[in-house]
């Protein structure tokens, strides 16, 4: 790669943050990387994933703490209707179905945007902010195209996600030439095995990078929105296969923030909590502000944990239920385990662990699931990254759940995504192979026989008169498949059907199954088009292409060859509509 300097950007579910290296600084020591500092908080190189913007609906005005801090004053304004914000939007993109470039996001209010103008200008601000402290580093000043760009994205996020954040960064001005998608889970990976033991939590335990060639281990990356699991094994050359299916779930951080809202609406009501946050946001978000830091520290059964606690919360009690804070705790099943002292809120350590309890859970449930497959047999740690792995309430379950695993956190585990990704930007080849978590296909045809060993599909007339079968299924790669990377699977030949044909179109299937036949199977969904073109029709039905589909990346490339010319051309399958 040509590029002097490699940017990353983690867009998280709740924080986001960039960070870069040179290709000098790579080559002497990969690990020295810059990150965005954010000062006056106790989350370190990230802001959270919140924008403001103007009327206009196209302007951004603030982003991250900023956004927050002046929403809060607006809303005391009753001004917000001038104003769109959004917050923890990423999860939108977390779907089991497809979605499109017309999709729209919901602010604060329920106005709606496009979700691609919110996602693009919350890019853009990340993007500018790198740029000028790029800038001060050298004396020379950076443009977006001197850049070689990485966008972070989830391991089990569909293809239309994964395009849709790329066609995002592009209209934020990112070439698309310029620009890698890495999934998390590898990022966070690739950079644990360049950490030296010492750069572990337990000091006695051995780091990822001191592993032989054959180590497997699972790969944990639990952040705000999702959870996303993977299991490596590392090559003879030092890089790294993966041997399991990236899977996970929506069990991020986040779920535990709704839990301690219940929680506490189990106490003073669900209207209490809403006026709350309708009419006093700035100590609503500085209060979840306390609760996000108290998550991440130590939590003991037999130890209270002491919260400050806004005196606005406690007004609209005798309002709204009719009597005072103290005696609602009195009243709910958590008399004696919760008080309220001045200022202070102490929630009992076990009702505090119970918050988490559900979410937790949930994890450590896939991960066994996950650990009695017969490819990660033998695993030999589980890696725990991501800002959620920062918790002690998390790490405790795993470590003791998993006694026979030597479970590793690096001490910037929150970080290590980010870091991660600029990494594989350098070096993105250090990942050789993946596994298709589907079964990807297309729809085809073929002229009707006797012999036709599929089941029974539609079979019709075509436009020259001649009996065909229609809907097959035609495979291209299997679910659980290991592929490599730059791997071109097994190359199928297509022609036009009619002699004026402009383009050859192809409609994309996914599946589950290892072996569909017929894209009209249960679990078969269409997922997207790829178009051929053809600029010479003088051949009509004789003009013959190569079609060969490469998986082994992050994104799905086709090799389309033209067999009249010669030409060879490297498309994309539009997933999006």
């Amino acid at each position: 790669m040509s590029s002097l300097v490699v940017v990353a950007i983690d867009f998280g579910t709740t924080y986001s943050g960039w960070a870069f290296s040179f290709k000098s600084d790579y080559e002497r020591d990969p690990l020295k990387i810059t990150t965005m500092v954010i000062t006056n908080t106790t989350i370190l190189s990230k802001v959270p994933t919140c924008i403001l913007i103007n009327s206009d609906g196209t302007t951004p005005h603030l982003f991250g703490y900023e956004a927050e801090d002046r929403y809060a004053e607006i809303c005391e304004n009753g001004e917000q209707q001038q104003w769109f914000f959004f917050k923890r939007f990423k999860m939108m993109l977390f779907r089991e179905k497809g979605m499109t470039r017309r999709d729209t996001l919901e602010d604060e209010t329920g106005k709606k945007l496009p979700a691609m103008t919110v996602f693009s200008l919350a890019i853009d601000f990340l993007m500018k902010d790198v740029v000028d402290t790029l800038s001060n580093h050298v004396d020379n000043i950076f443009i977006v195209s001197d850049i070689h760009w990485v966008l972070t994205v989830p391991a089990i996020w569909n293809d239309a996600a994964k395009q849709f954040m790329r066609e995002a960064a592009q209209q934020a001005k990112i070439p698309g030439k310029n620009l890698s998608l890495c999934l998390e889970p590898e990022a966070a990976s690739i950079y644990c095995r360049h950490l030296p033991v010492s750069k572990c939590t337990k000091q006695e335990v051995t780091s990822i990078s001191q592993f032989s060639p054959g180590t497997k281990y699972l790969v944990l990356d639990a952040g705000g929105g999702t959870v996303d699991i993977t299991v490596h094994e590392v090559t003879d050359n030092g890089n790294l296969k993966e041997l399991h299916k990236a899977s996970g779930g929506d069990w991020g951080s986040t779920k535990v923030d709704e839990a301690f809202e219940e929680f506490l609406s189990s106490i003073v009501g669900p209207v209490v909590i809403s006026k709350f946050k309708s009419q006093y946001l700035e100590d609503y978000i500085d209060f979840f502000r306390e609760f996000e830091s108290k998550k991440r520290k130590p939590i003991q059964s037999n130890r209270s944990v002491t919260l400050r606690f806004p005196a606005s919360l406690s007004d609209l009690c005798p309002e709204f239920k009719g009597t005072d804070l103290k005696e609602l705790i009195r009243q709910s099943r958590f008399e004696n385990k919760v008080q309220v002292l001045r200022d202070k809120l102490k929630i009992d350590g076990g009702v505090f662990n119970e918050i988490f309890e559900p979410t937790v859970r949930k994890i450590i449930s896939h991960v066994e699931n996950i650990l009695t497959e017969s490819s990660v047999d033998g695993c030999a740690a589980i890696l725990m990254v991501g800002g959620f792995s920062e918790s002690s309430v998390l790490q405790k379950n795993v470590k003791s759940t998993f006694k026979d695993q030597n479970v590793i956190v690096p001490d910037d585990a929150g970080l290590a995504v980010l870091k991660g990704a600029v990494i594989f930007g350098h070096k993105p080849t250090t990942i050789t192979e993946r596994i298709c978590k589907y079964t990807y296909g297309y729809g085809t045809t073929h002229t009707y026989s006797d012999s036709c060993n599929h089941p029974k599909g539609r079979v019709e007339k075509d436009d020259n008169g001649e009996l065909r079968c229609y809907n097959i299924f035609q495979i291209c790669v299997k679910a659980g498949q290991s592929v490599k990377v730059d791997e071109e699977q097994p190359e199928k030949i297509c022609n036009p059907l009619t002699d004026d044909q402009t383009a050859i179109g192809f409609s994309i299937y996914a599946s589950l199954s290892t072996n569909p036949q017929l894209t009209t199977e249960e679990g078969c969904d269409l997922i997207g088009k790829l178009r051929v073109p053809i600029s010479d029709t003088s051949t009509g039905t004789n003009h013959f292409f190569g079609i060969s589909f490469i998986f082994g990346g992050t994104e799905i490339v086709v090799k389309v060859v033209d067999k009249e010319s010669g030409e060879i051309m490297l498309k994309s399958v539009d997933f999006l509509g």
